[in-house]
């Protein structure tokens, strides 16, 4: 990827925005969610400061952009990049109703069948913390979480991005919880947690960033009873948004109701010709990367995260 070897500088909206209330200071620092015209503004600003290119990526396109001119020498270029997925529960006044529209026949009887096993052999509970937690409490969780990450993604046989960083998140979260910007969904059986979700709040929107269940109940399809858990909560919670992100799932193709556009932003000098130059070119790889994709050679046929996984099994090894 050229812009990865070129080493310019970037940085991921989407990330910065729901999990650390930061916006490039490209933009105004007022945001609108298209899908219910609710506005929300960021506390931080990043630096926006570059000598030839400056990346924006990640940014969904439901999020309505005020772009801030910072001189007269910086402008943009627009690309469209892949899917992102989401919940939007706007006029939906319960979970049965948006399962009664948005789940097929088949669909409905397996997800009953499967809650209704799960409850029947286990001892079952659910519990959300959001708002109160204590340290102890956090600490176990976050422990069983990574656990539950590294156990799914070698049984996947797939690199987790998330692992690699797994102490600054867990050292930056806990005070959001008590702060109502986090929240911890969990699904116990008895006293062991099965499912952990794990989201950040900004504004009508509730982003998922990361969920794992323990593969030894992978029969019961835990995800589906999470997500059950999920609606009922963001329904009286008056959440209008519950965004799953990027990456094709079945599972999120069948519990989602909206996709949307991710969108790069390269930001350039337009009096500088070296600028322009890379401007275009870096545009060129991004639209040939996405039509990669769209063919099903990346994700499929060439897959970074699982050639990542076995080329650091083989190192470690080594």
């Amino acid at each position: 990827m050229l812009h990865k070897l070129f080493n310019l500088k970037n940085s991921h909206l989407i990330f910065d925005l729901f999990l650390e209330n930061k916006i490039n200071s490209f933009y105004a620092p007022h945001i609108l969610n298209n899908q219910t015209n609710v506005s929300f503004s960021p506390s931080f600003a990043l630096s926006s400061t570059f000598k030839t290119l400056y990346i924006v990526k990640d940014i969904p396109d439901y999020l309505n952009l005020e772009f801030q001119k910072l001189n007269n020498n910086t402008d943009f270029k627009k690309v469209n990049q892949y899917k992102g997925y989401l919940v939007n529960l706007i006029e939906c006044d319960s979970t049965e109703a948006f399962i009664a529209k948005n789940l097929n026949k088949r669909n409905r009887k397996n997800l009953y069948s499967k809650k209704r096993k799960l409850y029947k052999n286990h001892k079952i509970s659910s519990q959300i913390f959001f708002g109160s937690i204590s340290k102890s409490v956090y600490d176990n969780i976050f422990e069983t979480l990574y656990t539950l990450l590294k156990n799914r993604f070698k049984e996947k046989k797939i690199h987790n991005r998330y692992l690699s960083n797994w102490k600054a998140l867990q050292a930056s979260t806990f005070q959001k919880i008590l702060d109502k910007q986090v929240s911890l969904h969990i699904i116990y059986d008895d006293s062991k947690p099965i499912v952990i979700t794990l989201n950040f709040h900004k504004g009508d929107v509730v982003f998922s960033h990361i969920q794992a269940y323990d593969v030894n109940y992978s029969r019961y399809n835990l995800g589906d009873i999470s997500m059950m858990n999920h609606l009922e909560w963001l329904i009286n919670n008056n959440i209008a948004v519950f965004d799953l992100s990027m990456g094709k799932t079945y599972y999120k193709e069948k519990w989602c109701n909206h996709t949307y556009t991710f969108i790069y932003h390269i930001f350039y000098n337009k009096k500088a010709l070296l600028s322009k130059v890379c401007a275009n070119i870096i545009v060129n790889e991004l639209k040939f990367i996405q039509f990669l994709r769209n063919k099903s050679i990346i994700g499929k046929l060439i897959n970074f995260d699982k050639f990542l996984y076995y080329y650091k099994s083989n190192v470690s090894k080594e």
